[in-house]
């Protein structure tokens, strides 16, 4: 945490296991710590499947964006054409 307080980054991505209680619990700390946090649906799990539902729609219900991997390589990348785009295009398929 101190080296991501002493950074310029305001921008978190996070995945992980046990959305409902690991995931859920750093989101609302770093949500706590002013960060934008965009938690990675797809790239989390909890024994459960309704344990990874409550985490999520817990954590949306704090303030965080989820979104999905696909959706963020395609956000990073930021256009939709070109050979980056293409080969990610392809890892995606």
């Amino acid at each position: 945490m101190r080296a991501l307080q002493a950074s310029a980054c305001r921008n978190i991505l996070i995945a992980g296991i046990e959305t409902h209680v690991c995931v859920y619990q750093t989101t609302l700390e770093l949500l706590a710590k002013g960060h934008h946090v965009e938690v990675v649906a797809d790239a989390c799990s909890s024994r459960t499947i309704l344990n990874k539902q409550i985490g999520l729609d817990k954590m949306r219900a704090a303030g965080a964006a989820v979104t999905s991997v696909e959706t963020v390589l395609f956000e990073l990348l930021k256009v939709a054409e070109g050979p980056l785009f293409k080969q990610i295009l392809n890892i995606v398929k």
